[in-house]
């Protein structure tokens, strides 16, 4: 094309990471090339009445998993091109849009991802004890040795007491967002028993994809033995797992929070813990932050704490940028897009 297309965001949260704070050049330049003024007209719009109008000019649209406003058709008469930013998409009128010869593309956000991963780590570090494991090698062990073999290595030589293997173990799950969804991915490789809530179940397609299945939320609570907490925040989720939840755990259970510290009443928690009736917690967020170095949940020794960096490095962050906008720069260079689902053939009508 031989000028710029407009791509209109409802949300755009990996440039939220980065605002009002110094990078290395080498991002600035990578996200310079994401939003070549030469290629994109690129506007970031929350507001719905604002955005569309902007749309009423756009090519692409970069959407949630969420429904697409029934406006939406009428009023942007250039569209092409809706990018979710979800691998599901299930909320989304894929049939509406192409009907109206709308292609819709799907991706997987690659910070969803990370904190996926980072999910996945936590939960391995506390099941498998290894803060006192790596205290035993580093500090000496005065205990009973093993036999050890005759190349010199020993069986289990410091027998280490609560750790154990994921397979089999049953990992609860509130809230199917996205990184839930990625989180779930991850423990069905390892052979977990996954169960979730959600406020709407998820369609069985995806649960079967995911090796989940629904469970009412008391029962979830009271059999998890990994307890992922995975709702959105909103005034009606702070301290969504509160004293009356913690309490109905079951004994010896692991929490994990990666999204947002408020989820989780931070005092009912280290009561908990401090009570025995939690196994450890793995927090990635927390309220404030930074928490302070002296709080008392970073001095627990079941608790293992990140700095709220689940979503990776500045390079990381930039990645998902550079997804959001890799079909945009494939249609201003003539080719088709990819990750379309719904059955629109590009270049067509």
């Amino acid at each position: 094309m031989d000028r710029p297309i407009r791509v209109v965001a409802s949300y755009m949260p990996c440039l939220l990471a980065l605002r009002g704070r110094p990078y290395a050049p080498a991002i600035q330049k990578r996200i310079d090339a994401a939003l070549d003024p030469a290629r994109v007209e690129f506007i970031l719009e929350p507001d719905p009445a604002a955005r569309l109008k902007a749309l009423e000019e756009a090519v692409v649209y970069i959407h949630r998993n969420e429904t697409l406003p029934p406006e939406l058709f009428e009023r942007a008469k250039k569209l092409k091109l809706v990018q979710a930013g979800t691998p599901w998409g299930e909320r989304i009128n894929m049939e509406e849009a192409a009907r109206r010869g709308v292609a819709v593309a799907l991706m997987r956000r690659p910070i969803s991802e990370t904190v996926a991963d980072l999910a996945v780590a936590l939960m391995l570090y506390l099941v498998r004890n290894m803060r006192e494991s790596d205290r035993r090698i580093r500090g000496g062990w005065d205990g009973p040795l093993s036999p050890t073999r005759p190349d010199g290595s020993a069986y289990n030589w410091t027998q280490l007491p609560d750790s154990r293997g994921l397979r089999k173990m049953r990992l609860g799950i509130l809230g199917m967002g996205e990184i839930a969804r990625f989180f779930s991915e991850r423990a069905k490789g390892f052979g977990m028993d996954i169960r979730y809530w959600n406020r709407t179940p998820l369609p069985r397609p995806i649960e079967r994809k995911l090796g989940a299945r629904y469970l009412e939320k008391d029962k979830l609570l009271k059999t998890s033995e990994v307890l992922y907490v995975g709702v959105g925040m909103r005034p009606d989720t702070r301290h969504f797992v509160g004293e009356k939840e913690l309490a109905a755990m079951r004994k010896g259970a692991v929490l994990l929070n990666l999204g947002r510290g408020p989820l989780v009443d931070q005092e009912a928690l280290l009561a908990a813990l401090q009570s025995g009736r939690l196994g450890g917690a793995g927090l990635d967020v927390f309220y404030p932050e930074p928490l302070p170095a002296d709080h008392p949940l970073l001095q627990h020794p079941r608790v293992v704490a990140t700095p709220h960096v689940g979503g990776g490095d500045d390079g990381m962050i930039v990645s998902e940028l550079e997804a959001f906008m890799k079909n945009a720069h494939r249609i201003v260079d003539g080719k088709r897009p990819v990750g379309i689902a719904n059955g629109v053939k590009w270049g067509e009508g």
